[in-house]
């Protein structure tokens, strides 16, 4: 009786085959873009091909020559984005950035913010270029949802005007997240006409920095002629974005697409930027109207932590880290620049670890407690948290019970609570906490690092 059934099933499996391609290409013909149907089909197959794609099974790229030659003067812009409260940034990154020069002007530098000012650094002529301005000019907003964003950046600009620095100052900080949301798109509009013809395009925070070297060896194995839209993927189906503070790369096709070709959506970007909370969705929201999605396939070089607390996965040990962001201080970014930017060879996130100043793994094999020290960092969702738990040793055996869970431990003397987590940090003096390392599996990361 079964088989005449299985038989039945074998000649529909092609028909519901059929059916399920028309189905699809429907979809993909007919509903716009930013579908939420469509945007909820392209993050399950995203998410079910990721099943079965690593970060290191997807490093062959590292090895092959370049395929499309990448020079950072003349084929990427940078956009610096700043506000005016946090403006005193952008010398330190500047400096750490070391773009190249051309006479008295950065050859592929635009800065951009929420005030207009003009400054001298290194000898170099700095522009910092008001893109909120013309934004806040538009008459058809009066009365829109999310007016008073405009209104806010307005008594901004009258403080500033005005002399009124300790005003200013005040509503920069107050109000400047929901300015920021405004600098975005007109941000890239601007760079894409005033640096025509770049390759790359990248935007980043004035607390951002990335390591150009990694940079470099990604873009040159993808063709800036085809639309692409890469970073630290965040968000949910309806709004996958990449994080801001991580860098954000945009090709010139997929720039082209919508600063040439679908110029007609931009005021649409505009008024959406009086209400959205985050910028950097705001830039996935209108590329996707023109049909240009976030790749995911190189999220996990892109870094939003300082390197302190850079969290260092074990599927990404031997990957090239490309950023680090919340470098708010001047000195951080500083310190930071000198540290990478004479580096001309890929680091990895494991090689952090040394660069830091960090003991070899194989000393904590004699030595397995750190005093004062927390090599787990910020718990969350992700980490493994015992409770009543006595000793330090106590915490380490808790470790390597869950050998695949844990890298690193960490043992609150006062709380009486061992964290552990799939990641390690360097971290910082820890007064009252002990903590650890699983040995075993991070020297066999590093072996593995050298096949």
């Amino acid at each position: 009786m079964r088989w005449p059934r299985a038989r039945r099933l074998r000649r529909s499996a092609p028909r519901a085959f059929v059916i399920l391609v028309f189905w699809a290409l429907v979809l993909w013909l007919f509903l716009p873009y930013d579908s939420a149907l469509l945007l909820w089909a392209r993050f399950v197959v995203q998410s079910f091909l990721s099943l079965f794609r690593s970060p290191a099974a997807g490093q062959d790229w590292l090895a092959k020559p370049p395929k499309f030659p990448v020079d950072f003067a003349d084929d990427v812009a940078l956009i610096l984005k700043t506000g005016y409260g946090t403006q005193l940034r952008v010398p330190a990154q500047l400096d750490a950035l070391a773009p190249q020069m051309d006479g008295e002007r950065y050859r592929n530098v635009i800065v951009i913010g929420d005030f207009a000012t003009e400054f001298r650094h290194n000898g170099v002529q700095v522009v910092v270029h008001d893109v909120v301005a013309p934004v806040a000019q538009h008459e058809s907003f009066m009365g829109k949802p999310g007016y008073e964003r405009v209104l806010k950046y307005e008594k901004l600009a009258d403080a500033i005007k005005s002399g009124k620095e300790e005003e200013a100052q005040e509503i920069g900080k107050g109000a400047g997240w929901e300015i920021d949301a405004m600098k975005f798109i007109p941000g890239l509009d601007l760079a894409y006409r005033q640096m025509p013809g770049r390759k790359w395009y990248i935007v980043l925070d004035d607390d951002t920095y990335i390591l150009q070297p990694a940079v470099r060896t990604l873009l040159e194995q993808l063709d800036p002629t085809q639309p692409a839209y890469l970073g630290n993927a965040v968000g949910d189906f309806k709004g996958r974005f990449a994080h801001g503070g991580s860098a954000i790369i945009l090709s010139w096709a997929a720039m082209s697409k919508l600063f040439d070709r679908h110029r007609h959506l931009i005021p649409t970007a505009l008024t959406d930027s009086l209400t959205e909370t985050w910028g950097d969705k705001l830039v996935a929201t209108t590329f996707m109207r023109v049909g240009v999605y976030l790749d995911e396939r190189y999220s996990y070089l892109f870094n939003g932590e300082r390197p302190s607390i850079t969290r260092i996965h074990a599927s990404r040990f031997c990957s090239p880290i490309l950023s680090f962001h919340g470098l708010a201080q001047p000195s951080q970014m500083e310190e930071v620049g000198r540290k990478f930017k004479h580096i001309d060879s890929l680091v990895s996130w494991g090689q952090l670890w040394k660069l830091y100043g960090q003991p070899e793994f194989g000393e904590f094999a004699n030595d397995p407690v750190r005093a004062g020290e927390d090599h787990v960092g910020r718990t969350d969702e992700w980490t493994t948290t015992k409770t009543g738990v006595k000793s330090a040793e106590a915490c380490l055996r808790i470790c390597n019970r869950h050998d695949r869970k844990c890298l690193a431990w960490t043992w609150d003397a006062t709380a009486r609570a061992c964290h552990i987590s799939p990641w390690i940090v360097i971290g910082a003096r820890s007064p009252g906490k002990y903590s650890g390392l699983n040995v075993p599996r991070l020297e066999a990361l590093v072996m593995e690092c050298t096949k």
